[in-house]
């Protein structure tokens, strides 16, 4: 699905004043996300999150590429970018999520779950009970902490029966480090 930047770089052309301009951006939000200063860091999450506001599936495909990224900081930026996303959004979202949900870094790991995965399932429960429901069932224990984690805050604390459904399935879980994200 073309959106409107899309259209018009590709009505234009690469030499187009607007396709470098989206260029120009994109470099500085990598630069800011990748900064030593957390500030910064935050900001560059910060300019997705604006992004994000009015034309999020117009880089929905930049942000596939950047959630795969080598360096943990793009991926982070990207992940935290999300939590103002609409509810219509949610199952892209969702999607970009679960790649980032089997991140193994700890900076990427610990915003994910308990902090952008909840505040995406907050915004449509549905589908992300839905999609939790499948996560649960990966083998790989970074998604299954991912998903203990975003129910034992904000999103599950507003859906506490169906969150307590699939946390007690969790708790049971072989791995220690699942059963006590889970407890």
């Amino acid at each position: 699905m073309f959106g409107v930047v899309e259209t018009l770089i590709t009505a234009l052309g690469k030499n187009s004043l607007i396709w470098h301009m989206k260029q120009k951006l994109l470099a500085e939000i990598r630069n800011m996300a990748d900064s030593p200063d957390w500030g910064v860091r935050e900001d560059a999450a910060a300019e997705i999150k604006k992004i994000n506001d009015k034309f999020f599936l117009e880089y929905f495909s930049i942000w596939k590429k950047w959630v795969k990224d080598s360096n943990p900081n793009i991926r982070r930026a990207v992940e935290v970018g999300l939590l103002r996303i609409k509810k219509g959004f949610v199952p892209y979202a969702l999607d970009l999520l679960e790649v980032l949900a089997y991140d193994s870094n700890l900076y990427v790991r610990k915003s994910c779950g308990p902090f952008a995965l909840s505040h995406v399932c907050y915004k449509d429960s549905r589908s992300a009970f839905e999609r939790l429901r499948k996560w649960m069932k990966i083998k790989d224990r970074n998604v299954r902490w991912n998903v203990a984690m975003s129910l034992g805050v904000w999103f599950g604390q507003t859906h506490p029966e169906e969150s307590l459904k699939l946390l007690k399935i969790l708790a049971k879980d072989k791995e220690r480090f699942i059963w006590r994200a889970a407890a």
